[in-house]
């Protein structure tokens, strides 16, 4: 039963993501990204001890200092917070939306559809994916490294990369 459980939801949530429809009109990335205030950091299952996304979430601060951060980890998400087919129940993603964030970062590997799913639902204007993954339409900020770069320097290049389109392109410093 379980596994036809899991086949279904993952199933259900392939097609929901298909089915979501990004923004169409253009954005100005780096005007939404002086506004940031509230940031979502999506970490992988097995993330424990990486002193990478510590740093990564060091890093964050130091860009938006004056900004809120928290992080999801999959293993936080308990039965309770799902239906019986294990989909986040409505309330649970209200939280999400509730907090307003201005950024999703998502830094689980491509098949983590649960981490993609709040991603698309979290009501956030920017969301940016470190890897490659299956949908990427759900994602409207595409920073891209050399996929043989370790995690780390993938993680500084998007810290660098936040930090120039905030600051703009001549360097001025706008908050």
């Amino acid at each position: 039963m379980k596994k036809i459980k899991d086949w279904l939801l993952k199933k259900y949530i392939d097609i929901r993501l298909k089915l979501f429809t990004p923004e169409k009109e253009a954005q100005d990335f780096p005007a939404l990204i002086r506004k940031i205030k509230n940031i979502l950091v999506l970490l992988p299952a097995d993330h424990s001890g990486d002193a990478y996304l510590e740093q990564f979430t060091a890093d964050l601060y130091s860009v938006f200092p004056h900004s809120h951060i928290s992080t999801f980890e999959r293993s936080s998400f308990r039965k309770s917070d799902g239906n019986w087919m294990g989909l986040p129940s409505e309330a649970y993603l209200n939280q999400f939306r509730e907090e307003h964030f201005d950024l999703v970062v998502d830094l689980t590997p491509e098949n983590d559809r649960l981490s993609t799913y709040i991603c698309a639902l979290s009501g956030a204007p920017l969301r940016l994916r470190l890897f490659e993954g299956r949908f990427p339409h759900i994602y409207n900020l595409h920073i891209r490294t050399a996929s043989d770069k370790p995690l780390g320097d993938k993680l500084k290049s998007v810290i660098e990369q936040l930090r120039v389109l905030k600051e703009g392109i001549l360097g001025s410093s706008a908050s």
